[in-house]
């Protein structure tokens, strides 16, 4: 059971991470100067999007939607790593405190202080 449930996260943050990789896309294309790359980069944010689409069905059928959507808020704390690793963007303090509570919310939701998941939750 315990494999089973690791699997599911790691679906569900891979599509997280699919879902981060169009905004990167999304900025990769806004920093071009010709046509044909800003539309190279489109596509394959639309790519990454229709992929996303595909895997969140997955995933929904394996969480709760309350726990599915508050894990989502995640991507933010991905894509803030992507602009720092990609873009060399800084994070100030703010960015932290943001990333801490998002953080707090995923764990409030996501499940109990003793780690063990209700029926009503699954």
């Amino acid at each position: 059971m315990e494999k089973r449930r690791l699997r599911d996260y790691a679906v569900l943050y891979g599509a997280f991470l699919v879902y981060s990789a169009s905004t990167v896309c999304a900025k990769f294309a806004a920093r071009q100067d010709m046509m044909v790359k800003v539309l190279v980069f489109a596509a394959l944010e639309l790519v990454c999007l229709g992929v996303y689409a595909l895997v969140w069905q997955q995933v929904l059928s394996r969480f709760p939607l309350v726990v599915a959507m508050a894990n989502k808020g995640s991507v933010v704390l991905i894509n803030l790593v992507w602009s720092v690793l990609l873009f060399g963007e800084h994070i100030n303090g703010y960015n932290l405190a943001g990333a801490a509570i998002i953080i707090a919310g995923i764990w409030l939701v996501s499940g109990s202080r003793d780690g063990e998941e209700t029926e009503e939750g699954r």
